[in-house]
Order: C-alpha cells, then sequence, then structure tokens
C-alpha cells in the first residue's frame, strides 16, 4: 500500500516540472507575443501621433494663410470707403496681420485689370447692371514645416441706382389701400415694412439689409389682410401669408424658410446681406449729394456733388457755368416771393420757376445736361419746374437742395432720360392755380398728370408708434383734391435722407385727397442708353471665388 501510494506521488511529480516547463516556456512567447504587439502598438500610435501632427499643422497653416487674406479683405474694403480708385502704391501700403508662430512669405493686394461695364454675375446684387473693378488678395504663410498659399478675389461693384424701381436709405414702409404692383428691384438699406390692405405684386428682388415686417412701423403687430406676391426665381408668385402666419422676422426660422419659398428672391439682413451706399465719406448723410460746393470739399465730396456736376448753376439770384462765369438766361429763372400756399407745410413758398420751355427755345439748356439750383430768399425757399412736356435733347437732371415742385405734365413729349433731385417733391397738376392756393381744398381740384423722371428725394420719418410717413405710397406730396383723377407715373422712386426743408409731418383729407396711382418702374432704365444725365452709382465690395494655390 505505501510503495504504491510512493510510486503515485514520484509520477505526479514528473508531470508537475514538466508543466511548469511548459508553462514557462508558453509564458514566454506570449510576453514575447505582447512586447511586440506592444512595440508595435507604441510604433503606430507614435507614427499616427506624427501623421495627426503633420495634419494639425497643415490645418492650422491653412488656415493662417485664410486668415490672412481675409485681414486683407477687411483691410482693401476700409481703403475703397475713401478711395474709389487706389492707386497699387497705396495697395501695397496695406500692411499684413502679425500670425503669432507663422512666417508671412507673400502679402500681395493687386488690382486686375480696368473697370468693366458687365451685368453682374456674382454677390448680392447678381443680374443688375454694374460697373466691376477687380482685385487679387493673395498670402503665402509658413510654419516650421509646412506652406499654404491662397488667393481670394474681391469685386468693387459700382451699380447705377435707376435700375430700381425702389430704393430707400432708410426704412421704407410700404402699406397701400389700393393694390400696387412693382416691376422692379425694390432695396433698402434700412428695415422693411410691407404689408397691403387690397395686395402687393412684386415682380422683382425684394432686399432689405435691415429686417423685414408684415407690420407697420407705427402700430402694433396688427397684419394688413391683402396679399403680398413676391416672384420666386422660377417665376412663381410667392405669398408672404403662409396659410396659418405671416412669413417675416416674427418667425424664428424666417432666413431659411425665405430662402426655401422665394429661392434667394427675397432676402434680408438675416441672410447676410451687404449695404449699398454711394461713394461719399463713411460718416456723411447723403444729402450730401444735394448740397452746394463749399470751400474744404474733398475728392469724394467733389465727385459726389452735383455742385461740381452741373454746367449750370442758378444759386441765390447768380447764374454761372461751372467754372464760376456769369451766364444770361433771360426768363428761365423767375423768383417771386410768397407765390403759392403750401397747406402741408402751413407756409407761403418762396419759389424759382424755372421755365423749361424757354431754357430751350433760347439754347440755355447746360451742355452736359445737369442743372443744379438753390437759393436763401424768403423763410420758405423752394424751386418749381414749370413748361417742361419737352425737355432737351439728351435729357435733363435737376439738382437742388430745396423742396422742388412740378406743375402739369413734365417730360411726356417725348420721353426723355431724366433726374430730379430735391428735398421733398410735390406734384402740382395742370389745373393747379397760384391764386386759390391759400383757400379751402374743395377750391384746388386737380386734373388728370403726367410724369417720367427718376426721383430722387427725402421724406418725414414715421414717430415710433406714432405718426405715420405716409410711406412710399405718399412719398410724392399732393396738395389738391384729387379724387377721381389719376396720376400716372413711370421711373425709378429713390430715397437717401429724410427731408431737411420741408418737414411737416404727413396726414390725410385735410390738404389733399389722393389720387389714383398709376405708377411704375420705367423698364427702359434698363438700358443704360436710357439712364439721365449723371446718373448716380452706389458702391459695394463682394467676395469673389477662392482657391489654394499652394
Amino acid at each position: 500500500m505505501s510503495k504504491t501510494a510512493t510510486g503515485r506521488t514520484g509520477q505526479g511529480k514528473g508531470r508537475s516540472r514538466n508543466e511548469r516547463g511548459l508553462v514557462m516556456l508558453v509564458a514566454m512567447l506570449l510576453m514575447t507575443g505582447l512586447l511586440f504587439v506592444a512595440a508595435t502598438s507604441a510604433l503606430r500610435s507614435t507614427r499616427q501621433t506624427q501623421v495627426t501632427a503633420v495634419q494639425l499643422d497643415n490645418v492650422r497653416t491653412f488656415y493662417a494663410a485664410e486668415g490672412a487674406v481675409e485681414w486683407g479683405c477687411g483691410s482693401l474694403r476700409t481703403l475703397l470707403e475713401t478711395s474709389l480708385d487706389p492707386t497699387q502704391a497705396q495697395l501695397d501700403q496695406l500692411s499684413p496681420p502679425s500670425l503669432t508662430g507663422y512666417t508671412i512669405d507673400q502679402y500681395q493686394i493687386t488690382k486686375v485689370g480696368a473697370l468693366t461695364e458687365e451685368i453682374i454675375s456674382s454677390g448680392d446684387y447678381t443680374g443688375l447692371r454694374g460697373y466691376v473693378q477687380r482685385y487679387t488678395v493673395q498670402s503665402q504663410v509658413s510654419s516650421e514645416r509646412r506652406s499654404a498659399a491662397i488667393v481670394r478675389e474681391i469685386q468693387h461693384q459700382f451699380i447705377p441706382l435707376f435700375q430700381f424701381g425702389v430704393f430707400y436709405e432708410k426704412d421704407l414702409e410700404i402699406f397701400p389701400g389700393p393694390a400696387m404692383e412693382f416691376a422692379g428691384p425694390i432695396h433698402t438699406n434700412g428695415s422693411l415694412y410691407m404689408g397691403a390692405e387690397t395686395s402687393i405684386q412684386c415682380q422683382a428682388t425684394v432686399t432689405a439689409v435691415g429686417k423685414y415686417w408684415h407690420i407697420r412701423k407705427d402700430t402694433d403687430n396688427h397684419d394688413t389682410p391683402g396679399p403680398v406676391n413676391v416672384k420666386n426665381q422660377f417665376g412663381v408668385w410667392q405669398n408672404v401669408w403662409r396659410g396659418s402666419y405671416w412669413l417675416d422676422n416674427r418667425q424664428a426660422d424666417w432666413a431659411n424658410q425665405a430662402l426655401a419659398v422665394w429661392n434667394g428672391n427675397f432676402r434680408d439682413g438675416s441672410h447676410g446681406l451687404s449695404t449699398l451706399r454711394l461713394p461719399i465719406p463713411p460718416a456723411a448723410d447723403q444729402h450730401l449729394i444735394v448740397e452746394r460746393g463749399v470751400a474744404g470739399d474733398g475728392l469724394q465730396e467733389r465727385d459726389a456733388k452735383y455742385w461740381y456736376k452741373a454746367t449750370v448753376r442758378y444759386v441765390d439770384g447768380a447764374l454761372t457755368d461751372s467754372a464760376g462765369h456769369a451766364l444770361s438766361q433771360p426768363g428761365v429763372f423767375t423768383y417771386t416771393g410768397n407765390k403759392f400756399y403750401d397747406d402741408r407745410e402751413n407756409r407761403w413758398v418762396d419759389v424759382v420757376d424755372i421755365n423749361i420751355n424757354t431754357m430751350i427755345s433760347g439754347g440755355h439748356s447746360p451742355s452736359n445736361g445737369i442743372l443744379y439750383i438753390s437759393h436763401s430768399s424768403g423763410d420758405y425757399p423752394a424751386v418749381r419746374i414749370i413748361n417742361a412736356q419737352t425737355l432737351p435733347v439728351g435729357g435733363l437732371t435737376i439738382a437742388t437742395d430745396l423742396p422742388l415742385f412740378i406743375k402739369g405734365h413734365y417730360n411726356t413729349t417725348p420721353k426723355r432720360g431724366s433726374a430730379l433731385l430735391c428735398d421733398a417733391i410735390t406734384l402740382l397738376s395742370p389745373s393747379w392755380n397760384d391764386a386759390v392756393s391759400g383757400g379751402s381744398l374743395n377750391g384746388r381740384v386737380a386734373s388728370n398728370l403726367n410724369i417720367n423722371a427718376c426721383v430722387m428725394t427725402g421724406h418725414v420719418p414715421t414717430d415710433s408708434c406714432s405718426t405715420y410717413s405716409g410711406g412710399l405710397e405718399n412719398l410724392f406730396r399732393f396738395l389738391e383734391k384729387w379724387d377721381g383723377k389719376t396720376v400716372t407715373y413711370r421711373g425709378s422712386i429713390i430715397d437717401l435722407w429724410f427731408s431737411r426743408r420741408a418737414t411737416s409731418d404727413w396726414s390725410y383729407g385735410s390738404f389733399y385727397i389722393a389720387p389714383n396711382r398709376n405708377w411704375a418702374f420705367d423698364t427702359d432704365l434698363l438700358s443704360p442708353a436710357n439712364w439721365p444725365p449723371g446718373t448716380p452709382r452706389v458702391q459695394t465690395v463682394q467676395r469673389g471665388v477662392w482657391r489654394q494655390i499652394s
């Protein structure tokens, strides 16, 4: 029994040693494998870290180069605000940014070619005719191991204003009672308040740098009931009313919905729209362009003011050409104090009448078609145009810093390019009689009137939650009883300032009764051949295509 037990014990010990050896061998093999895996993983991790570091360096260098280009774009935009046609020397003075950890190997801003007239094909105002000057901004930036180079095109676009059916610098309000239809583009650098009692139809683009609201500015959130239809890019009318709500900035997703509904034909500041302004000093009010020339006017003021553009000037009784030489034009300009009564302003008007028929028959038309007029006589100085059914060959642009009145038909036989720039504009019918102007409204009965002109003027703004400006529908002022009569207007309506001289608030029913408004954008203005003399241009700077070149 004892021997047997001893033998079994010996056999067990032998197997234990062999097994222990096998386990050690397996353990060594496993350890070797694990060490190999660990070493391989460490090597792979190191390589991945190196690759990630390289990729990160590439990305960072790329964004550094892009940042330098964007810096250059901003510097160029600032320069173009004060220098419309900078020299290469001025461009070379635009310094690159400081980028910690990177070297700027190349930084260059270059004018590309000459100013070209073309249909604008990119940016916020695609489709309009404009004058485009192209620039490139290029940068090459390097780190210790990597380098990236990027170039972007910048377009300085100058857009003739009278291509717009309606253009406002301030907030634009449109809330007509009767139906209105707009054939030309509508734009405001402010906010747009647009609704209708009957209907509004907008055939072209509608753009606002501010925000779009379907409610009136002077009231609470009351929506007028009429449809507001804007054509999308496919020519399909789309209503602001979306079945259960009005689509404006009260909707949190207005921007996305507007793009889906109108395909870019109806946009506002939510879509990043850029401002369009006259090329004047950035801090200047755009009323500057109708003001007199003064000592100290710089290059931008001289380029912008119609005082300097005009080849005939009538100022405080002195008639001169642009060089200051005296002119004699008998019967063209006539001053009369307290000539007629303006019931809206509640004042007698001290007026210089311009007799266009006498101007033409006497051979006194301005050689370049631009006339500037201003005077300081009396306590309410103004200008009035009379006998102007026919304009000079080549057209006529009249600019004044004063209120302007038009008496009778204007520019109808034949129609020629014409622009009227003024503080405020009032239309007087062919039946207007100065002698009864101070009497009751019933004594001032109007007759039908036809006007063909581009108009640049101002208005009295809406007093927030109080007095309504009258809106676009009342931008043209009236002083007569027009019920049953029609004002037919074709042109382009531009409003760039608040009136400084004619500042009484709009109201209805006391000093006028509204006419039937047969107003429309003059589609002939889509052709440059029909633009008035001295047509102003607004400017914008648009980013074009970019590409990485290394």
